[in-house]
């Protein structure tokens, strides 16, 4: 083993049942745990190292939601980080040129044009038919996300 052994002992049944490259890993693990190196993870120790990793993993997911890395997170970037569909939300805006809440045909042409989809205004009617569970011709923020999340239409 590379890890000096002097302050715990090895069973002999602990050398047999576990490989060799796995043995060295969790003695690699408690000793880092046991950093006063008596033998023992006292709790303290084991706080110290939890805590250690919990800090570690939360930093992590912070600099996720710190879109910007400015070392914070404004509101918009909480509201995305908590907000699920925010994102998808935000399109469906970006998409509502005339911001009544629905996707016209037009709009839905205009999609098209801009993507370089080559539909027809024939097929996309029969999308938005598909689409339109109230059958008003239109396409609600709810129609839409539920169109991403079974036909994956963005």
């Amino acid at each position: 083993m590379t890890v000096d052994q002097s302050s715990f002992k090895l069973s002999d049944v602990v050398k047999v049942l576990i490989p060799e490259e796995k043995l060295a890993s969790i003695i690699q693990t408690f000793a880092e745990l046991d950093s006063n190196h008596d033998g023992k993870i006292e709790l303290d120790e084991y706080f110290d190292y939890a805590l250690n990793q919990e800090k570690i993993r939360l930093t992590k997911k912070f600099q996720s939601v710190d879109a910007d890395n400015d070392g914070g997170i404004d509101f918009e970037e909480f509201v995305v980080a908590t907000e699920p569909n925010f994102q998808i939300l935000r399109k469906f805006h970006e998409l509502d040129h005339d911001q009544n809440g629905r996707l016209s045909l037009e709009e839905v042409i205009n999609i098209a044009d801009v993507l370089a989809l080559p539909l027809n205004r024939q097929q996309l009617r029969a999308i938005i038919q598909e689409v339109d569970q109230d059958q008003d011709g239109e396409i609600s923020y709810y129609e839409y996300l539920g169109a991403i999340a079974h036909v994956g239409f963005q």
